[in-house]
């Protein structure tokens, strides 16, 4: 089947970067009816949405995702098993390709300055982005970290975004199908304002339908945060819980709460849970209700994921149609 051309582009105009001044506090605003700071109205409400296949030349397989300000770029493809490399920082591999069977190596990094502001730029990068020797003094500077603890960070997020991503993708890849060679899987991510592991589960999964790598269904990925703040005192002062879903990184930080965040990805038709990744103490009642979230959310990702595919497909074949039409 004729494939489209390359091309990396938004399909909307991009949002606006949130703005120092905006309601900090307010991360819980949904549970008293007001917007969250983002403008969304309320805490299941889901961030823009733009998904885009086929944007990297000579890729088997490759997706753009970007939900609000996260931004995530996957290739997909097959090797022999003798050419797998060096698995080195940010990478794991569900097991050894045998004669049987294959294996799955996913690689996840982070490109420089993923943040989205000064304050969260700085607090992933060595030295500051106006290119001066430190840090500034203020409320909002953050503390300057040697080269080898901001490493040792990096290397350690970049190694749970892969064991992340092979872990939702490992029960839906037929590697039986693929022995003696491994399906590796690589993200970058451009850019993270929250939900991270989230949309490199999206995009791994449509880079690898766009690979054309048999799967069992495609996985789809949500986050929610439950965010818990004591009471104002009024009926008995009890704590007040809320529930964001598709948390962004200023409501994931939780400034002056409790925040547990749930990342869940699971197969919107057979039904079935691949990865459940929890920080932070939830009751049974508060997971439950998360986890229902959670679902919802995965049903409206892979509505969006079907419809970006079936999309990329039409686009491909009319671009085919152009090219074997005769000249006048």
């Amino acid at each position: 089947m004729p494939r489209r051309p390359a091309k990396l582009s938004n399909c909307y105009v991009p949002l606006p970067l949130p703005t120092a001044g905006g309601p900090g506090g307010d991360a819980l605003a949904p549970g008293r009816g007001n917007a969250r700071p983002d403008g969304r109205a309320t805490g299941h409400e889901l961030r823009q949405l733009c998904m885009e296949t086929s944007v990297i030349s000579g890729a088997m397989g490759s997706c753009l995702v970007e939900l609000g300000h996260t931004k995530v770029l996957v290739e997909a493809h097959l090797c022999q098993a003798a050419g797998n490399g060096p698995g080195g920082r940010g990478s794991s591999s569900s097991n050894e390709a045998t004669n049987d069977i294959g294996s799955l190596r996913c690689h996840a990094r982070h490109a420089p300055h993923v943040g989205i502001d000064r304050v969260s730029q700085r607090s992933s990068s060595l030295l500051p982005l106006d290119g001066s020797g430190g840090n500034k003094g203020g409320p909002s500077a953050a503390p300057s970290a040697s080269a080898g603890k901001m490493n040792q960070e990096l290397a350690v997020r970049e190694s749970d975004l892969s064991r992340g991503i092979a872990a939702a993708l490992l029960p839906v890849v037929v590697l039986e199908k693929y022995p003696k060679s491994s399906v590796v899987v690589n993200a970058t991510v451009l850019q993270d304002d929250g939900s991270c592991l989230s949309v490199a589960i999206l995009a791994a999964s449509m880079a690898l339908v766009d690979a054309r790598v048999e799967l069992r269904d495609l996985v789809a990925s949500c986050t929610v945060a439950v965010a818990t703040t004591k009471g104002d005192g009024e009926e008995g002062g009890g704590d007040d819980v809320v529930y964001l879903a598709d948390p962004t990184h200023r409501e994931s930080s939780g400034e002056g709460e409790r925040v547990a965040l749930i990342c869940l990805a699971m197969t919107p038709n057979q039904k079935e849970v691949t990865l459940w990744n929890q920080s932070g103490r939830l009751t049974s009642e508060m997971a439950s209700h998360a986890m229902d979230l959670c679902r919802d959310g995965c049903r409206t990702m892979h509505r969006f994921m079907r419809e970006a595919w079936v999309s990329s497909l039409s686009a491909a074949a009319s671009d085919g149609d152009e090219e074997m039409a005769p000249s006048q």
